[in-house]
């Protein structure tokens, strides 16, 4: 029996680099690396998809990345693109909740459980943000606590404020994070 092939690639964002991986279905995971090397990247990814063959193919992701270049870009366009996602039936209601919230604008923790029919479970929904391993394509970062504060964000305080700011939701963007303050 053949394993299912996951492929992979690294690629340059303005707020360093980041993991890309997907199969012929779509992206299973986008993260931004940070501090993480790409061999627990490729731990972590075996553990969320289980028996799989990875194989490294920038090619095989170029339409994906041809994606995230055009949000990249001074004028940012949401990403659209095939995803093959991995959760519980919460966490994957959560995470297209999330893909629902516009560029440019947020939501918080509590208006995504209402909107899946959990209205007291913003605290779930904040670990299923949390847990979300596609950043950028499910925009995790969109998602606010009450009143307007950021929350939490995977690769950091920072790094949230940055894209909403390129986003254009928190005004004009200033000087773009570093790399090293990422780590």
């Amino acid at each position: 029996m053949m394993l299912p092939t996951v492929y992979y690639t690294q690629v340059e964002s303005p707020w360093g680099p980041l993991f890309l991986a997907g199969t012929d279905r779509g992206i299973c995971c986008c993260e931004f690396m940070g501090a993480i090397d790409l061999t627990q990247l490729l731990f972590r990814l075996r553990q969320r998809q289980g028996r799989i063959a990875l194989r490294e193919d920038s090619r095989k992701l170029a339409a994906a990345v041809e994606a995230l270049q055009r949000y990249f870009s001074e004028e940012p366009e949401d990403l659209r693109y095939p995803l093959a996602l991995k959760g519980s039936g919460f966490q994957l209601q959560v995470w297209s909740a999330l893909q629902r919230i516009p560029l440019g604008q947020v939501a918080t923790y509590g208006e995504i459980a209402a909107q899946v029919g959990k209205p007291r479970a913003a605290r779930a929904v904040g670990q299923a943000c949390g847990s979300n391993p596609v950043v950028l394509f499910v925009p995790c970062h969109r998602v606010v606590a009450a009143r307007g504060k950021l929350g939490g964000f995977s690769s950091g305080l920072a790094v949230k404020e940055s894209l909403l700011h390129h986003e254009g939701f928190l005004g004009p963007q200033p000087p773009a994070v570093s790399h090293q303050q990422l780590v």
